[in-house]
This record gives C-alpha cells, sequence and structure tokens, in this order.
C-alpha cells in the first residue's frame, strides 16, 4: 500500500491529513461587488475595501443628497457599505463617473484694474514722457489764518482780499478730486480728500520750530526758514519734475549748496519711493486721492491721470515772507503763497495685476432627453456690471459692492447686489449659488463657477489692485463657436488630477523636470483631497522625504495621511522613490492609497541620480480673452523675519498702522510654495478642471492644453533665469511664458549642500515645500437633474439623438454633440458610463465575489442596465446572486408628501412583470426603509439593498450560505421605518409576484420577509438560499478541480476527483445545505480523446421551512390523549 510517495510494508493503521481548507479563503466568506456613484474615489476600478474606515479613506462617507427633484439617492453606495461591512470584511467598489462631461455655456468674468504702476514715474530729465504728458501751472493763495486753524474762508484763487471757497475755483484738474468721499484711512475710517489737503497744506507751511502746527520736525535736513527755497510736495514728484517747475514757475534763489530741497510731505522723496515703494506707504493717499482709472473697460487696459503739489512761498519772480506775528501766543500769518501743479496721464496700471479675472459667472440651465444639452437661462451677451450711483466705490476697492444686471432669454431683466467681501451676505457665492440647481432658476439665472477671494484679498493688501472694471468678459458657449473663443468646453469624461511636474534643482541655468504625482482618487473631489510636501531635503545624502497632507489642514497643524521617508532619485537603491510609493505605468507595485508617480525621462535610467527636488512648474490654466489675465495661488517664497512687511494695504492717509509687519515666521509651521501662512494665499477654485480647447464639436472627445501656464516655484533665488521656449523647456515656446521667467523664487542659492550660518536654508527643515493637484473632473452633466442612463440613451435612441449631431450614421440626430459615438459599441452617455461599470466585474478570475448590486438603478427606469448585469452574472460569472432595487414611489419628484406617488404592491409586481426578467441569480425588495445618517444628522429613504446585503452577511457569519437570509434571526432590518406597512394580503400579493416583502412586526420592526429570486418557473432555484447553496457548491469544487487540471486523464486522476468532491458534499450535507448527494464521472473514450473528464453531480438541496400549518383539535374532557 502506498500513500503518496510513501511505502507501506509494516503491517498496522496508519492515519493521515487531507487539508481541504485552503478552499475557504477565496470561497467561504461573503463578498460582495457594488456598482455606484461614491463621495470621492477611483473610477471604474474594483477596489477591494476590508473596514468602514476603509472605505471612508477611499471613498468618502455617507451623504443623504438625491438627485435634483428626484428620490433617488446619489450616494446609495455609502449607507450599503456601512451595513454590510459590519458583518464583513470583503468588499470590492467600482465607482461610477461621467463620460458625457457637459458644454458650460457663456461665461461672465469680473476683473480686477491695477492699482497705479509706481514704476510709471521714474525718468531722469526731461523726458519725452513727461514733456508730453505734464502741465505745469502756478496758482496763487493770499492767505490767513490764526493759531492752529487754515480754513475754507481763508483761500482765495486771486490777490484781492475777499474770501471765496477755495475748493470751488481749483483748476478744473483738480477740482472734481475734492468733490467726494474718497480717501479710506488706516484705522477704517473715512475721510474727504479736501480735510487731507488742507491738513497737507497747514502742516506744509510751519517750518520746523514753530509749535502748535503738525510739522516737520524729525525731516533731515529740516527747513530753516521759508524762504529758504524749500518746496514742500503732495505726491511723488520725480526730481526731474522739480527741475521743470522750479525753471519755468519761480525764479527762486538756490541755497548755498546750489541745491533745492524738496520735502515729501506724504512720505519719503520721490526717488526713495521709487527704488523701494514698499516703503512709500503714505503716498497711497496721492495714488488713491488724486489719480483716477481711465479705460477700465474690458479690453483697452487700465491708465491713470492725476496730479501733484508742489508748494512754494511768494509770487512769481518775487519772494515773499510768510510772516508770524504773536499774539496773546496765538501765531498770526499773512501773506502769499504759491502752488504749482502738475498733471499726469497714461500713466501705467501694474500689468500683471490689470484684467485679472476673480470672478467667473455662468447662466443657469437646463439638460433634458429632449434637448440634449443644456438650454440656459441667458444665452447672449446681456449680463452687465454696474459701477454707477452707490456702487462706484468698487472702482477703488474691490470688496465695495456692485450691481449685476441679467437679461434672460424670454426678456426678464434680474437685478442683484453683490460683492467680493466673503465676510458679507452679499457675497457672489451667497448670492448667485455655486451651481445650477441650488437655487430657483426662476429667481436667480447665474451662478457662480468660480472665484479667488483669497487672491484678490493678498494682491489688494499689497497695493497691486484698486477695483473692480465696470463691465464683464463674455465668451459664449462651446456649442455656438466655430472657433476657440470660448472657456466652455468641458465635454469630456472624468478625468484625474495631478501635480505639476517637480523639478530639480537649478544646473547651470536649467532645471529638469523629475517626476509628478497623480492622485489615486480621480473627478472633482480629489482636487480638494490631499496636497503633497516634499521635506528634509539633503543635498548631503541625496535624499528628501514625501508627506501626503490633507488638502483642508494648515501648514502650523498638518494633517499627514502618509510619510515616505529618505526617499531618493538613485533607482537602483531600495529608498528610489518610485519603488516606495508606486508608479502610475507600472514598473514599480502602488504603495500609496493616495498618489502614483510618474517618472520624467531620464529617471529611471539614473540620469538624475543625487539630484533633489527644488520646486515644481506652474499650473496650466485657461485664457479667458485677450485683455484678461489667467488667476494665479500666490506661492510663499520665503521665510519672513521679524519687522519684515508683509502687506502694505493702500488704503491709509499716511499712518503706518495699516501695514502687517511679521513677528518672524516659525519655520517648522510654515511651508514654502502653495501654503496659507501668511503672505501666500489660493483658492480651491484654482484647482478644479477648467475645460480644454475645443476639438470638432460633433465628434472630438480630447481636447487641447490651454497656452497659459502659471509661474511655478523654486527654492533656488538663481532659478529667475529658467525662462520658457528654452533649455528644458523649448517645448513652452506657444505658451504664455515664452521668453519669460517661469518660476516665483526663493530668496537664497540651494543647488548644494547649505553651510553657513546665513544661508535661508541652513536648517535641513527650511527646505521644503508643498504642491497639490488639479484638474479632476467628473464627468456628469451637471445640468442634468438625473443622469441620462435610461434607455432612452442607449446608442441611436432618442435621448441619444437628441444631443448627437446628424451624421451619415444617425441621419435623424437633432443635437449639437452633446452625445457622440465614441467606440463601436460605446456612446458617451450616462448608460454607457454605468456599463463599463458593470462590465468591471465580468471576469470571475479577476475578481472574486458572490453578491453583487447596482446602486441608483432600478428594473422600472433602467431596465437596459439591469439586463446587462442580470447577463454579466449569469453568463460571464455564474457565481452571484444580484440584488435590484424595486422602486416603490415615483423616483422623479421633489418630496414623498403626495401619496398618489407611491407605487403600491399591486403595482410594483406589475412592473416586474412588464420587465419580463426570469432569473433565478436575481432578487427584490419592497418597500423602501427610512434610515437615520448619523454624520449628517438626517434621515433619509433607501432601498433595502444595505440590510440585504449586511443580513446576507451575516447568514454566512453565523450560519451557511444555503441558510435563508430573512426572518427573526437572520432578516432583521437596521431602520427607522418601512415607507409602508405591508398587510398580510399585501405580502401574498408581493411573494406571489416574486418581491421578497420588506414585513413590518410590531416587537421588531422591519424584516426582511421573503427568500425568492425573479425566476418565474417554480423549482428548488426560486428560492434564494437555494440558489447561494449551488453557487457556494460550484466555487468549492471549481476551486478543488482546478488542480487536477493537466494532470494525467486516467482513473486515478477521476478517483482524486472523487476524493477531493465528495467530502466537500458531505460536509454540506452535515450541514443542513444537502439531504442526499451523488457523483457519476463518465469513461467515455471519445470524452477522454478530447482531454475532457465529465461528470454529474446529483443533489437534493435542504428547501427553507417558509409555511407552517397547525391544526388545534379540541377534544371532549374524557378523551385519552394517548388514543390520539
Amino acid at each position: 500500500m502506498a500513500e503518496g510517495n510513501r511505502v507501506f510494508v509494516s503491517p498496522g493503521v496508519y492515519t493521515s491529513e487531507k487539508d481541504l481548507t485552503f478552499v475557504a479563503q477565496s470561497v467561504g466568506v461573503t463578498t460582495l461587488g457594488v456598482v455606484g456613484e461614491t463621495l470621492k474615489g477611483p473610477a471604474f476600478e474594483p477596489i477591494y475595501i476590508q473596514s468602514w474606515d476603509d472605505y471612508v479613506t477611499r471613498f468618502g462617507g455617507t451623504s443623504p443628497v438625491t438627485y435634483v427633484d428626484s428620490q433617488i439617492p446619489k450616494y446609495e453606495t455609502g449607507y450599503i457599505a456601512k451595513e454590510y461591512l459590519s458583518q464583513s470584511n470583503q468588499l470590492f467598489v467600482s465607482r461610477v463617473l461621467g463620460i458625457s462631461g457637459y458644454d458650460a455655456g457663456p461665461s461672465w468674468s469680473v476683473k480686477t484694474f491695477g492699482a497705479l504702476d509706481p514704476v510709471s514715474f521714474t525718468g531722469t530729465g526731461v523726458t519725452s514722457a513727461i514733456t508730453s504728458g505734464t502741465t505745469v501751472l502756478p496758482f496763487f493763495i493770499p492767505m490767513t489764518g490764526a493759531g492752529g486753524t487754515v480754513g475754507t474762508s481763508a483761500f482765495t484763487n486771486d490777490n484781492t482780499l475777499n474770501p471765496v471757497d477755495f475748493f470751488s475755483t481749483l483748476p478744473a484738474a483738480l477740482a472734481t478730486h475734492f468733490n467726494y468721499e474718497i480717501v479710506t484711512l488706516n484705522n477704517g475710517n473715512t475721510t474727504t480728500l479736501n480735510d487731507m489737503f488742507l491738513a497737507w497744506f497747514q502742516a506744509s507751511i510751519v517750518y520746523s520750530g514753530e509749535s502748535g502746527f503738525p510739522n516737520l520736525s524729525g525731516i533731515s535736513p529740516a527747513p530753516t526758514a521759508w524762504y529758504d527755497g524749500t518746496i514742500y510736495q503732495f505726491g511723488c514728484v520725480t526730481p526731474g519734475m522739480t527741475e521743470i517747475a522750479t525753471a519755468t514757475t519761480f525764479a527762486y534763489p538756490v541755497s548755498g549748496t546750489g541745491s533745492t530741497v524738496v520735502y515729501n510731505q506724504l512720505g519719503s522723496v520721490c526717488e526713495d519711493a521709487l527704488s523701494n515703494p514698499q516703503d512709500n506707504y503714505l503716498n497711497d493717499a496721492w495714488y488713491y486721492g488724486l489719480f483716477d482709472a481711465i479705460n477700465t473697460d474690458c479690453c483697452t487696459g487700465t491708465t491713470y491721470s492725476g496730479a501733484s503739489f508742489q508748494l512754494y512761498n511768494g509770487t512769481s519772480g518775487v519772494i515773499t515772507e510768510v510772516t508770524g506775528t504773536s499774539s496773546g501766543g496765538t501765531l498770526i500769518y499773512s501773506g502769499s503763497v504759491a502752488i504749482d501743479y502738475v498733471t499726469w496721464s497714461g500713466v501705467s496700471a501694474i500689468p500683471d495685476y490689470d484684467g485679472l479675472v476673480v470672478l467667473t459667472l455662468r447662466s443657469r440651465g437646463l439638460s433634458s432627453k429632449a434637448s440634449g444639452g443644456p438650454n440656459y437661462d441667458i444665452s447672449a451677451n446681456t449680463v452687465a456690471f454696474d459701477c454707477t450711483g452707490n456702487y462706484y466705490k468698487v472702482l477703488e476697492n474691490p470688496f465695495a459692492s456692485f450691481g449685476i444686471s441679467a437679461n434672460t432669454n424670454n426678456g426678464t431683466v434680474y437685478t442683484f447686489k453683490t460683492s467680493m467681501d466673503n465676510t458679507s451676505q452679499d457675497y457672489v457665492s451667497r448670492v448667485f449659488g455655486r451651481s445650477p440647481f441650488d437655487k430657483k432658476r426662476e429667481e436667480v439665472p447665474l451662478f457662480v463657477e468660480e472665484t479667488y477671494p483669497n487672491l484678490l484679498t493678498n494682491i489688494w493688501k499689497k497695493g497691486k489692485v484698486r477695483g473692480l472694471q465696470c463691465c464683464l468678459t463674455y465668451l459664449p458657449s462651446a456649442r455656438e463657436v466655430t472657433n476657440t473663443n470660448t472657456i466652455a468646453w468641458n465635454m469630456r469624461e472624468w478625468a484625474t488630477p495631478e501635480t505639476p511636474y517637480i523639478v530639480s534643482e537649478l544646473q547651470g541655468s536649467d532645471v529638469y523636470r523629475l517626476f509628478k504625482c497623480i492622485s489615486i482618487s480621480d473627478g472633482n473631489s480629489a482636487n480638494r483631497e490631499i496636497k503633497v510636501s516634499i521635506i528634509n531635503l539633503s543635498f548631503e545624502r541625496g535624499e528628501f522625504d514625501i508627506l501626503v497632507r490633507d488638502f483642508w489642514d494648515t501648514d502650523a497643524n498638518p494633517n499627514v495621511l502618509e510619510k515616505y521617508t529618505r526617499c531618493s532619485l538613485n533607482p537602483q537603491l531600495v529608498s528610489f522613490v518610485g519603488r516606495k510609493i508606486g508608479t502610475s505605468t507600472g514598473e514599480f507595485e502602488l504603495k500609496s492609497k493616495f498618489i502614483m508617480l510618474f517618472l520624467a525621462d531620464g529617471v529611471m535610467d539614473g540620469v538624475f541620480t543625487g539630484s533633489l527636488p527644488a520646486g515644481f512648474e506652474g499650473y496650466r490654466f485657461r485664457p479667458y480673452a485677450e485683455c484678461a489675465r489667467s488667476p494665479f495661488p500666490i506661492y510663499k517664497t520665503k521665510y519672513y523675519k521679524p519687522g519684515d512687511v508683509v502687506f502694505d494695504p493702500p488704503f491709509g492717509s499716511g499712518a503706518a498702522n495699516n501695514r502687517t509687519i511679521s513677528g518672524g515666521d516659525k519655520v517648522s509651521k510654515v511651508y514654502l510654495g502653495i501654503s496659507d501662512s501668511i503672505g501666500a494665499g489660493y483658492d480651491t477654485d484654482f484647482f478644479d478642471y477648467k475645460g480644454a480647447i475645443p476639438p470638432t464639436i460633433c465628434t472630438g472627445v480630447v481636447g487641447g492644453d490651454w497656452s497659459v501656464i502659471t509661474k511655478g516655484f523654486h527654492m533656488d533665488s538663481g532659478a529667475t533665469v529658467v525662462v520658457g521656449g528654452s533649455g528644458s523647456y523649448t517645448d513652452w515656446s506657444a505658451t504664455s511664458l515664452n521668453g519669460q521667467q517661469i518660476f516665483d523664487c526663493g530668496v537664497s542659492q540651494f543647488n548644494h549642500e547649505p553651510t553657513l550660518s546665513g544661508e535661508a536654508y541652513k536648517s535641513l527643515r527650511s527646505r521644503k515645500f508643498t504642491v497639490a493637484p488639479y484638474g479632476g473632473f467628473d464627468g456628469w452633466d451637471i445640468y442634468r437633474k438625473t443622469r441620462s442612463n435610461t434607455d432612452d440613451y442607449r446608442m441611436g435612441l432618442s435621448g441619444f439623438l437628441a444631443g448627437a449631431c446628424t451624421s451619415t450614421e444617425f441621419p435623424t440626430a437633432s443635437g449639437a454633440g452633446t452625445f457622440k459615438k465614441i467606440s463601436t459599441s460605446e456612446a458617451n452617455t450616462d448608460y454607457f458610463a454605468y456599463l463599463r461599470g458593470i462590465n468591471n466585474f465580468s471576469n470571475p478570475e479577476d475578481i472574486d465575489i458572490n453578491v453583487f448590486t447596482t446602486p441608483g438603478l432600478d428594473y422600472v427606469d433602467n431596465l437596459g442596465l439591469v439586463n446587462e448585469a442580470i447577463d454579466m452574472v449569469e453568463t460571464d460569472r455564474a457565481d452571484s446572486l444580484y440584488v435590484v432595487t424595486t422602486p416603490d414611489y415615483n423616483m422623479f419628484v421633489p418630496n414623498t408628501t403626495d401619496q398618489t406617488n407611491m407605487i403600491g404592491p399591486d403595482s410594483a409586481v406589475d412592473n416586474v412583470e412588464d420587465s419580463m426578467i426570469d432569473s433565478n441569480y436575481t432578487a427584490t425588495y419592497y418597500p423602501w426603509v427610512q434610515v437615520r445618517d448619523a454624520a449628517n444628522n438626517k434621515q433619509i429613504w433607501i432601498p433595502p439593498t444595505a440590510d440585504v446585503m449586511r443580513n446576507i452577511a451575516l447568514t454566512d457569519n453565523i450560519a451557511f450560505p444555503w441558510f435563508a437570509s430573512a426572518g427573526y434571526t437572520r432578516g432583521v432590518v437596521n431602520a427607522i421605518k418601512a415607507r409602508k406597512k405591508l398587510t398580510l394580503d399585501e405580502r401574498d400579493t408581493l411573494y406571489v409576484g416574486r418581491i421578497n416583502p420588506i414585513a413590518t412586526f410590531s416587537d421588531v420592526g422591519p424584516i426582511i420577509w421573503g427568500n425568492k429570486t425573479l425566476q418565474i418557473r417554480e423549482s428548488a432555484l426560486d428560492r434564494i438560499n437555494v440558489r447561494r447553496l449551488l453557487l457556494q457548491t460550484r466555487k468549492l469544487i471549481s476551486a478543488v478541480a482546478v488542480r487536477l487540471i493537466f494532470e494525467q486523464n486516467d482513473e486515478i486522476v477521476r478517483q482524486q476527483f472523487l476524493d477531493l468532491v465528495n467530502p466537500i458534499l458531505d460536509s454540506i450535507r452535515r450541514d443542513r445545505g444537502l439531504t442526499d448527494f451523488r457523483v457519476v464521472l463518465s469513461n467515455d473514450p471519445a470524452e477522454i480523446d478530447r482531454n475532457e473528464m465529465n461528470g454529474k453531480i446529483y443533489i437534493k438541496p435542504t428547501r427553507a421551512l417558509e409555511y407552517i400549518f397547525v391544526e388545534f383539535l379540541i377534544t371532549p374532557t374524557g378523551a385519552s390523549f394517548e388514543d390520539v
């Protein structure tokens, strides 16, 4: 006798073991497959989930949101996962995203006009700009005054003693500036230029030694007397302009040094202000008080005109001393002084901040089956910006209120008061909403697509912008244009966010691409899921660390989701960054749950061994129009030292307290690059998908890259030499950065290990920066209330044809390119998006499941997809039970207050019959149940699928798959209540109609009270427990039989098959799944010649007890029960 390879010679009793438990891991536990929408996560890839925490990390939690004006839960998947994972740890989720995208429609963008550019005042001597742009005119002010008061009644514009209102007789170029309130002081108070001028004049006529007046003490050299030829300025008149003024207006004698002393009453001398404008904060009042922006329309570009003053003593050619007489301690002044002024025209705005888009509005609209794509409430350029009347202040303060008027296609005119102040109730997002359906279309026909309040706040505080342009930049919808002059082409499938390329340290005069981080999650939500920090950069070791951080954390309190330490760019080492994290192209196994790396050319070849990441490229962004500038993030480029000026807001009349002075950055609490720390700033809308250059509308599915690229960030101060269009960036010659510096740079070199104590990056912890991914896109049509996944949206049917262009293949199509054929068997409607998700599970060898469901689909509204799922489960897999939704209410109504929309048991059964579904692989349940979403503090109606799945898993835990998942032991529903309390007759109606009832009993509440599949013919397989018995048995036997493949096809292998199969079936019989069985194998020579082994397994399944009949017999008193 031989057992295996051992030969037994001596008589005796020998025992052996045969391990059949190897099949348990793959087939012994409930494994659910779900296809549906989730809050976040990777798309169209079944992801293995083992716990609820794992699900939340990968796909988000629960959400009670329903589709617009619908009863369909948008994120039912979350509720199913939560219930199911309370009883199982094996779940596969395939997230569905859109593949159609949408035409975003017409757009109206609000832009800034830049602040006056101090550089425009530069010049030496008499330049052509100064000569052509200035006029020098004197006027004289005889004056009297007493004490500390110089009033308006003291001024005249002639040499008579009749006082007149000085401000009413100013030269025309000045008079307009004094007629309204224009200056906001640093403390928030407001004043008029009249008052400021008086204060300036009063202070200017008093020389240093006087008391009782605001004087010029502390200015060096101090004026010694009024007649010394000193000139006092209001504003920043250049030295060249001072020479012009003194030469053409007054024949001043000069001081003993041969020069004229100029005192700027508002700040430092002009040339100092120009060399360091940040310190010239006192000139804000001049810029804002005496300069008007002109050409603030949408395409001309902002310029300024204005004036500055110089105060002299005397009249033309004659020096007249201003005398003071003391009378009882009061100073009396009399005499004549002169003022000359200079008018300026064509003064430029700061170019990088003029015409900067800070807000984009879109029209509300609706995509319907008939329209094929969005029909907009406003299609033409009939939206206007109002800066008149009470809204004029927005020209000088971008956070002041402004008006928006909108004329809809039906002729209704709407007006709105709004602002860019995100602390105000009038903030644009509060007034207009953020999506097509978050406000009523008939009340608010516009919504905010993007807004950039943090960018605007930052550049306003830095004095870069003055106000908002009194116009809107209009661009048409994508389907209206035959060129690329639109920012509306979002007509593509879902997209994955990724960071710009991370680049190397400066090498010579160039930097090189190293890698970029691609988010594992897809869609819109992934734009706000993570950011990546690269820290501890060490040239000495050639190593760095990577942190994957929560997008919403702060630099001061980072929430690190994953950390990869001591990474390198040497592909031969175990520390290689691609090996540690994983790559998108499959060179290295994916280790991260959040990112994967795409390696640039040369990295795998070891070209950059020893290099370090030192910055990142800019972000691709859409252009808005020829005269508009795209928004951008404000990077953190330095660690502030104590005393550094962070902001110098242009709101003040001269006090220094509007500046923000840094107390010094704590390096451990601050990151360079993308940062929330002081001085930097970014808006979340910046990272959203911004469309593409439109391809051919009717057939194109991939748009072109925008030409605008924002500046990136680099730690090395020397990286200013890297320009677009040359070196590593020759491919950027057609972008907005061609010939331009492509990085905002740090303040110190960073291409070697810093060793000097004064170097900014001496400390290892200072060598770090953060970058964020961008460009994720859901691919759904946001103008559609529900998904285009009903049968009408199959290729060639009415819903598809309404959105497709007329073609040879589809001559009856009437659309404009919303829908299109994208392969021989697929179109881009939501129907095919869900079909992709279903087909993700079609290969049982790739993904092992035994239960399947498709939240969001039901056999009334989505019969085509339900049949596809049934066919996949029955034909492709043949190993799973599919649970499908039965609607119990009209799905397309906004609320459940009208009971006429309830679908009763009779109607539900009729719907099943109408569907013609006949499958013992499929089951369904009625009615829906109300559950409490504790995380969101809401109650929501959902199908009972979540509890069905939980009870199936519970059954497998405490019993076996061939036990019914129903009744008091394995069928209690964790819900507040069922939508309908079924009567016995209603339960009978449903059960006869193959729908499993959710009964309600007083002692347990809702409970599963049925065990039927949707098979029409009555047989053992019309019960779920029998179907699951067969599924389990087939899996168990297949799992052991596969080990015999490629063995010799003889009697020995047949006996081995029996030795493997019989114990499995006998075990099931012992566990009450079978009453009996028999295995018969064929010995047909023809089959053997075909390399086959055919067998038949006869089984007698144990049925579930569903009916108990008890007859009570009433007997006479004297009857004996022993006789019964």
